[in-house]
């Protein structure tokens, strides 16, 4: 069955049939993919580099604590306000040159934030924090659509090298700080937007890089355009997958050290040594799961071991504190299980690349809406109860609403087959 398709700039193209674009897979796979884990490699990274010349940066501006704090609280907002938007930019102007769009977006807002004082600092975070949107929606369609069967497992070396990403200029951003200043630390990262950019133009150029979006043909997407994916259940559960994950990392990330340094009377420099270790730990667990994915049809056993991982944090600070740093590298090893796992789930439940697009869309804005307002949940309740028990226990309550919720989403079960066009349910 033949389909109108787009190009590479979202305008009609010739038709095409399927053969053709599995060829051409076959012929560009290693190129698309490289392309691919660039783009990801930035989709954290901005942030990522704030932190470590945070105190620098306070200092010369002169920032209060409040407006430090939406230096990474502000692109999680992004996150979640602007996914449908993202995903709407990628069906009107096409996914390939929206992603492209982003990255050079990214990369004007990430010097663009360095020039001036606070007003252009937040102006450029905001900026960054659209163009991650954009690349956090609409990177998933183009795995769906690109890599057909090893889409999971793709969608898990992707999020590795987001987290790499993250911990690369978590790890050097104070070294270049010191030799030229917090505003070349932030800079020097807007270059590597731009590679990716380069990249992703000479692979969408090359012979049968990218296959185009299509232009949706009732008589061969009806499950698609059936489904309703906020009426889905499994699409629900997937969302809540990513608003439970989403929820414990942030907490975790913004009060790990302040826990570390009030309740376990550690000092600043080793709070923040486990609060990256936190973070870099999430590298090999985001790489383990594509492995495991390939192994079951179902994903409910991984989304267990996951939850049960997260479940340690609390639990093992409650219990025995002394053993932080065991807690600490199973709950680092989790997060990045659990964000893989989560991207994957969107992938693994959706028929085509229109059902990822909008199951994407939907998950993030709930997600990361729960994701910002975690960390203000953990301490308000941290504030009124005068101690972290309580705040622990909130987090083993979303550790467990993450194994529910990953009971449903984990079952092989596709949005947008013949029974959901039929009955526009899962």
């Amino acid at each position: 069955m033949s389909r109108g398709r787009r190009s590479w700039t979202g305008r009609p193209g010739p038709v095409a049939d399927a053969s053709p674009q599995g060829r051409g897979w076959r012929r560009g796979g290693t190129a698309r993919l490289v392309a691919v884990l660039l783009v990801a490699v930035n989709l954290r990274g901005a942030i990522a580099a704030v932190g470590p010349v945070l105190p620098e940066l306070r200092a010369d501006l002169a920032l209060s604590a409040t407006t430090a704090g939406l230096l990474t609280t502000l692109p999680v907002l992004c996150f979640a306000a602007l996914a449908p938007a993202a995903a709407w930019v990628g069906r009107r102007v096409g996914t390939a040159a929206a992603l492209l769009g982003s990255l050079v977006a990214l990369a004007a807002g990430t010097v663009l934030r360095v020039l001036d004082g606070a007003p252009v600092l937040l102006a450029g975070t905001f900026v960054i924090g659209a163009a991650m949107t954009v690349g956090n929606v609409l990177l998933p369609v183009v795995v769906k659509r690109e890599f057909l069967g090893r889409a999971g497992t793709v969608t898990g070396m992707y999020t590795a090298a987001l987290a790499a990403g993250a911990a690369l200029t978590a790890a050097l951003s104070a070294p270049v700080a010191a030799v030229g200043g917090w505003r070349l630390g932030l800079a020097v990262w807007a270059p590597l937007a731009l590679v990716a950019a380069v990249v992703w133009v000479a692979v969408g150029r090359s012979a049968g890089a990218w296959t185009p979006d299509v232009v949706p043909d009732p008589s061969c997407h009806a499950g698609s355009s059936a489904v309703r994916v906020w009426r889905a259940p499994v699409a629900w559960a997937v969302t809540v997958v990513l608003a439970m994950q989403s929820a414990l990392y942030y907490a975790l990330t913004t009060w790990l050290p302040t826990l570390l340094t009030e309740d376990l009377a550690l000092d600043v420099g080793t709070a923040a040594l486990a609060a990256s270790a936190f973070q870099v730990l999430g590298i090999p667990g985001a790489v383990a799961v594509p492995a495991l994915l390939g192994r079951w049809r179902s994903q409910v056993g991984l989304a267990g071991a996951v939850a049960a991982g997260w479940a340690v944090v609390p639990v093992g600070l409650l219990l025995w504190p002394a053993a932080w740093p065991v807690w600490i590298l199973v709950g680092g090893v989790a997060q990045g299980a659990g964000i893989s796992l989560a991207f994957a789930l969107v992938v693994l439940r959706s028929a085509d690349d229109e059902v990822v697009r909008r199951v994407s869309g939907m998950s993030q804005l709930v997600g990361y809406s729960v994701g910002a307002a975690a960390p203000l949940v953990v301490g308000g309740l941290y504030a009124a109860s005068g101690g972290w028990t309580a705040p622990l226990l909130l987090l083993l309550g979303v550790a467990a609403a993450f194994c529910v919720a990953g009971s449903v989403a984990g079952r092989p079960v596709v949005l947008g087959d013949a029974v959901a066009a039929r009955d526009g349910q899962p």
